[in-house]
């Protein structure tokens, strides 16, 4: 029998939805059991699904140094990056296993732990269910990034737009 979601999880409802991600992500190349699929959507709380997010990382160098120092010679210090990182419009995300799993009632956003949108190799993928709650097709994160110089200066502004490749379908159920 069906449950609602629970305002918080159970650690036995996280390793549900953690084994249920493993096997959608690695059992079958080209499709996913829809069952597993709407487990994790059952279990996941709905958060509040704004209808604009957008997230922001911003990283500034310090002033570098050089000189002499006393029985050393030449020094240089070098600059240091200051990282800034924020969202805006963003669910509650779930930590279960080695995901981060947001419920945003037509979708489920699914990151691995230690990465997120502005990762190097940034490692998402998205869950898509139709209109009749039944789950449809799985896709991964694929960036874009664009750089804009600004002219006569040694700034550049970095924009990263996150897309959605198509990745495998739910299989037929039986």
């Amino acid at each position: 029998m069906p449950r609602p979601p629970a305002a918080s999880l159970t650690i036995d409802d996280r390793l549900v939805v953690a084994a249920a991600l493993d096997r959608i992500f690695y059992d079958d190349p080209d499709h996913f059991a829809p069952e597993d699929a709407v487990a994790v959507r059952r279990l996941i709380p709905q958060g509040g699904s704004g209808w604009l997010r957008l997230g922001f990382r911003a990283e500034t160098r310090g002033p570098s140094m050089k000189g002499e120092a006393a029985g050393v010679g030449d020094v240089r210090l070098d600059d240091e990056k200051t990282v800034v990182e924020g969202n805006v419009g963003e669910s509650t995300a779930y930590r279960c296993g080695q995901y981060k799993i947001t419920n945003h009632g037509g979708d489920l956003e699914i990151w691995q732990v230690m990465s997120d949108e502005f990762a190097q190799e940034p490692k998402g993928a998205r869950l898509e269910f139709g209109a009749g709650g039944e789950p449809e097709q799985l896709t991964f994160f694929q960036p874009r990034d664009i750089e804009l110089r600004i002219p006569f200066t040694s700034f550049a502004i970095g924009v990263r737009l996150g897309g959605w490749q198509f990745w495998k379908r739910a299989a037929l159920r039986r």
